[in-house]
């Protein structure tokens, strides 16, 4: 049960964090990076999956 609050308190500083972020213009550019790097990383990830299920031969 802790761990779950540990989580939750994460969560909730994490949004906290982005919406002081932001509010200028600064703010708005490391989060658009952050953002973009998160996206090519699940991209990567996504496409990796998918060429070792390919591999693997099934669906």
């Amino acid at each position: 049960m802790a761990k779950v609050l540990w989580l939750l308190i994460g969560v909730l500083l994490g949004a906290v964090a982005a919406q002081q972020l932001s509010r200028n213009p600064q703010g708005r550019r490391v989060l658009a990076a952050v953002n973009g790097t998160a996206g090519e990383f699940a991209q990567t990830v996504a496409d990796s999956y998918r060429a070792r299920r390919d591999e693997a031969g099934t669906s």
